[in-house]
């Protein structure tokens, strides 16, 4: 057993690499909804924006973006449909809907800088622990 002091609690935050951290800024705030918030370190390369949940996201510029092997993150909402129709409404393209074992639904989207996001529904798996 992991000492529960050291044990992992939570997402606090993930990093994409983008090669223009403005127009990924853009995307991140008109297209997905997401705020900025000040950087806490010290660096131009770097945006900091928050969710509603506190888990942050960190954009990143370097030449290196985006990452490859892609990786990706995945964000709740609570109506699917409306979110894929707001982001096809935009102009972004999506893959379809689609529903796992457990009752969760997620689609896909590349943002400006070719990384990938998940947009789903809340897990209907339990937490085990």
């Amino acid at each position: 057993d992991t000492d529960d002091s050291i044990r992992l609690k939570a997402v606090n935050h993930l990093t994409y690499n983008v090669k223009d951290k403005d127009r990924a800024l853009r995307f991140w705030e008109e297209v997905l909804g997401v705020q900025r918030i000040p950087s806490q370190v010290d660096g131009e390369h770097i945006v900091w924006l928050q969710l509603p949940s506190g888990t942050m996201v960190h954009l990143v510029e370097t030449s290196d973006a985006p990452s490859v092997p892609s990786h990706h993150g995945a964000f709740e909402v609570d109506d699917i449909d409306a979110s894929q129709a707001h982001i096809r409404g935009l102009a972004v393209e999506t893959t379809e809907i689609t529903t796992r074992r457990d009752g969760q639904q997620n689609f896909f989207l590349n943002d400006t800088e070719g990384n990938r996001i998940e947009i789903c529904t809340r897990s209907g798996f339990p937490v085990l622990v």
